[in-house]
């Protein structure tokens, strides 16, 4: 079982910009006989480093990929990493089986080009019944933006579909404040970097002030080679917590940059609540 990226017509290329933003364009069809369906559609968007995750689901199997982009002046090499499963019957105890297969695809198209990926063979184009997903890839001026952005519609609700932009941060704005019981300290906002030296923050409650050292440290590496494949921790960060002179172990808790609360209990009683978030354009 292998997957196909095929390249098809182009529109003209645009010319390259100093700085700009990167946008995929995701369209998933399907052909019964002679009539074709769309199932899904998403546009996926953000700096030049920005690559793909997308996940597709449908009775038939399901596709998890990575896809990331080489620039040239006049087209654009993308390259993709795939893991499909399907089922493959049942055991003699009734449990099912499935197939699972790994493997690279890579085509070069024109800025503003389509390439067709078949998610579960080739063979399956010159049957009656077909499942195809088509990819755009467009650049155009960004004028300094730098946040990823994402757009996924489903058009038939029996397909499981999702693409996510995965750009590791170079810089994340992480928003802390201190809980004590029903109480809350004024929120502190910290401009990090990951893997490098931290802040000391502190927080004024009940009329006590509390410090902590905090850094931004990237995540541990994936502990599965498909995990590892797909980059599933790229754009995570995990911070790192420590109450200056202490001996208690560091409070350590990832995520990823989408503004929700997560909660580091501390050893007396205290809670840090920490969200993470892209910063401000420059």
């Amino acid at each position: 079982m292998a997957a196909l990226i095929a390249a098809l017509p182009t529109s003209p290329a645009r010319p390259q910009a100093p700085t700009y933003r990167l946008t995929y364009r995701l369209r998933v069809v399907e052909r019964a006989g002679v009539d074709t369906q769309l199932l899904a559609t998403a546009v996926v968007s953000g700096p030049p480093e920005t690559t793909l995750r997308l996940s597709l689901g449908v009775a038939t199997g399901e596709l998890q990929g990575l896809l990331g982009t080489l620039p040239e002046p006049d087209t654009v090499n993308l390259a993709g990493l795939f893991f499909s499963r399907r089922p493959a019957g049942r055991s003699r105890r009734g449990l099912p089986l499935f197939e699972e297969d790994s493997y690279r695809r890579w085509a070069r198209v024109a800025w503003g080009g389509t390439a067709r990926l078949y998610p579960f063979g080739a063979e399956w184009a010159d049957q009656r019944h077909a499942l195809w997903v088509e990819i755009s890839v467009d650049r155009e001026f960004a004028a300094g933006e730098t946040r990823p952005n994402e757009e996924v519609t489903l058009e038939d609700p029996a397909v499981a579909f999702n693409a996510r932009a995965v750009v590791p941060p170079r810089r994340v704005m992480v928003r802390l404040s201190l809980v004590r019981g029903d109480t809350a300290s004024s929120p502190r906002a910290v401009d990090l970097i990951p893997e490098a030296p931290g802040r000391r923050v502190g927080f004024t409650l009940g009329g006590r002030t509390s410090e902590f050292d905090v850094t931004l440290q990237r995540p541990e590496p994936p502990r599965t080679g498909r995990d590892s494949a797909l980059a599933t921790d790229a754009d995570v960060v995990c911070l790192r917590l420590v109450v200056p002179g202490s001996a208690d172990p560091a409070q350590v808790r990832c995520g990823r940059l989408d503004n929700v609360a997560r909660r580091l209990a501390l050893p007396g009683g205290d809670t840090v609540v920490a969200t993470f978030a892209w910063p401000g354009a420059r």
